[in-house]
């Protein structure tokens, strides 16, 4: 008997109720049989048994009921077999544990149906099992969280993933299309690296002179994704004058390329992410209240890491073991972990361990973490500073200051030698004039 084989047990005093499921079950796998309580009892002490079919109804009325808790308990999936069709019964009997209700009579087909629901949910376990690994976490609100991401994995339906820079929220994405089916595609675009020329072609595709440069046909990333996933990373940064093609490419599964007057269809599974209140900037008029509603379908927000410390140290032991060098953390220096606010989430945490692990004796004393921390929060500052101008001013007239310090700060630099300093900035002579005459405006105001 193969070692993959289920180990079924059936619970039926009426012999002939119980040869007639067992002759059913018997392609299924090894069957036991059980007449009483008593009898079922036994054959759990001594045998695994991977799913119950059990009747209400043995020795006394609904003493089945009994026996249903006690599988709950021991992991076993069970399926109760009843002529009993009372909604009150049906609820007390999912209340105490039963994963399954089969009302009797009932076909082979009925069987075939529940078989398909035990292997989805055994799927589920091994899913959830491999997702609290993947994140590394026993905290209690990041389970929840990852039941909702493992009822995605038998969906169509599009998931959008929120949560701060460097939670894992690209991760999460690759390793859901690996669980899902690894060999469809996955399309990935980060919408942040793409300037608002070029991502509607990258998004679309485009014919052959569709445009200036456009030598030869080119299929889009959602033509790419047909068949698997498509993941737009930082949808928030979407031009607005993009996103009702996107809502219609979405919805009808087809779209027209650049320059085409001939649809594609795709189908696809859109999964976005963002680290930005998608709410607030439809508030602001920045993004589309029908794409919104059309990237949601499954929500997962993931956690920061400052908000699951109980966690830290079985990350910071996974990147430890990620790298061929073995190090510790003296208390002093386990205790700043601890306190520490983690801006950056994973991806910094990874990044401090993979110094550590190349730059310390061994033994990782405070002065060696603080030396990495200080490091970090003052690139965080300088990143927070500059959001801040750009808030304010706007990122046309944040570069244009920023190209004006950067060329008279070389000008200085170059004692006013004004060849030397296109030379060192590869500017042309127009640019170079061009933030000159930036310079002097910014002068003037």
């Amino acid at each position: 008997m193969s070692e993959n084989q289920l180990h079924i047990l059936v619970v039926e005093d009426d012999i002939l109720s119980r040869l007639a499921l067992v002759n059913k079950l018997a392609p299924k796998g090894k069957i036991a049989q059980a007449s009483s309580l008593s009898s079922a009892r036994e054959i759990l002490a001594k045998e695994k048994i991977d799913l119950a079919f059990v009747d209400l109804d043995l020795e006394i009325q609904l003493a089945g009921l009994d026996l249903l808790s006690e599988l709950k308990a021991s992991g076993v999936y069970s399926i109760v077999t009843s002529g009993r069709v009372e909604e009150k019964i049906i609820e007390r009997a999912y209340d105490v544990g039963c994963n399954d209700y089969l009302s009797k009579p009932y076909s082979s087909n009925s069987i075939d149906k529940m078989f398909n629901r035990f292997e989805i949910s055994n799927k589920r376990s091994t899913h959830l099992e491999k997702l609290k690994n993947l994140f590394h976490t026993e905290d209690i609100e990041m389970i929840d969280e990852l039941i909702v991401i493992e009822e995605s994995l038998h969906s169509t339906r599009p998931l959008l993933i929120t949560g701060e820079s460097g939670v894992g929220k690209t991760y999460l994405a690759k390793f859901i299309h690996s669980l899902v089916n690894e060999h469809a595609p996955f399309i990935h675009l980060n919408c942040a690296e793409i300037s608002e020329g070029l991502i509607e072609s990258e998004l679309f595709g485009f014919k052959k002179g569709a445009f200036t440069g456009a030598h030869q046909d080119k299929s889009g990333l959602l033509e790419l994704a047909h068949g698997g996933i498509l993941f737009l990373d930082e949808i928030a940064t979407l031009p607005i004058s993009l996103q009702k093609k996107l809502l219609k490419a979405i919805e009808e599964k087809s779209f027209f390329p650049l320059g085409s007057e001939k649809p594609v269809h795709s189908n696809f599974r859109l999964i976005s992410a963002t680290c930005e209140n998608l709410r607030q900037k439809i508030e602001r008029g920045e993004f589309r209240l029908d794409l919104f509603y059309r990237l949601e379908g499954f929500n997962i927000e993931l956690k920061p890491l400052r908000k699951r410390k109980a966690d830290l140290w079985q990350l910071v032991d996974f990147f430890i073991h990620k790298g061929d060098r073995k190090i510790v953390f003296e208390k002093a220096a386990k205790e700043k972990m601890k306190s520490y606010a983690w801006p950056g989430n994973l991806r910094e945490l990874e990044r401090v361990v993979e110094i550590l692990q190349a730059k310390s004796a061994g033994v990782v004393k405070l002065s060696d973490l603080e030396k990495q921390l200080v490091s970090i929060e003052l690139k965080t500052s300088a990143t927070e500073i500059r959001d801040e101008i750009i808030a304010q001013i706007g990122l046309k007239a944040y570069l244009e200051k920023l190209e004006v310090e950067i060329v008279l700060s070389t000008l200085a630099k170059n004692n006013d030698h004004v060849r030397k300093t296109l030379s060192d900035l590869k500017l042309s002579n127009n640019a170079y004039y061009r933030i000159l005459e930036n310079a002097k405006n910014e002068s003037i105001r």
